[in-house]
């Protein structure tokens, strides 16, 4: 009789097993992170592409750079900007009305909203401006997956960072120097 044995014993395939699991559940949580991560650069260059929008708003309408300093715009600001009564797409607006359809339209791009189908905005925004001569800054939050490694600092908006969430809340601050009126 031969005594080598032949073929896998049932302990080694569930051995195999045992680590074909571990490793798929791995690989699984890697992807997870990767999505996030993903997102979470998404939601950056959202959030950077809209301060450049607000640049170039405010150098169209150099003229009432002053008044746009507000704070607490978006879905955590203290109150939502209502849409101005004057449509200054079509021209003909003063430049305070020009001021409250940019910062109203500005405040729609944050949130997201008229795109129709739910997407583009960031996730829970603040964004605050800030305007120092013709110094601009542009302070920008919203909410992460995960926290900073870096803690968050006090931002232009007095954000509060003792809320239990504060420490997932990722911000981007901009500033930008608007010059005069060519003549």
């Amino acid at each position: 009789m031969d005594s080598r044995q032949h073929g896998a014993g049932l302990v080694e395939v569930a051995v195999a097993l045992l680590v074909l699991s571990i490793g798929t559940l791995g690989l699984g949580q890697l992807q997870i992170l990767a999505k996030r991560l993903g997102y979470e650069a998404v939601q950056r260059t959202e959030a950077a592409a809209l301060a450049m929008d607000l640049f170039e708003r405010l150098r169209a309408n150099r003229v009432a750079l002053a008044d746009y300093a507000t704070g607490g715009i978006g879905e955590t600001g203290s109150a939502a900007l209502v849409e101005p009564a004057a449509n200054c797409d079509a021209g003909g607006c003063s430049p305070v009305q020009r001021r409250d359809r940019d910062l109203w339209q500005w405040q729609q791009a944050l949130l997201g909203a008229g795109t129709g189908d739910g997407s583009g905005g960031l996730v829970e925004p603040l964004a605050c401006i800030a305007v120092s001569g013709r110094r601009v800054t542009v302070a920008i939050s919203w909410q992460g997956f995960q926290p900073l490694s870096v803690p968050a600092q006090q931002d232009l908006c007095g954000g509060d960072n003792s809320a239990p969430d504060a420490a997932a809340r990722q911000w981007l601050q901009m500033t930008s120097w608007i010059g005069r009126d060519q003549l």
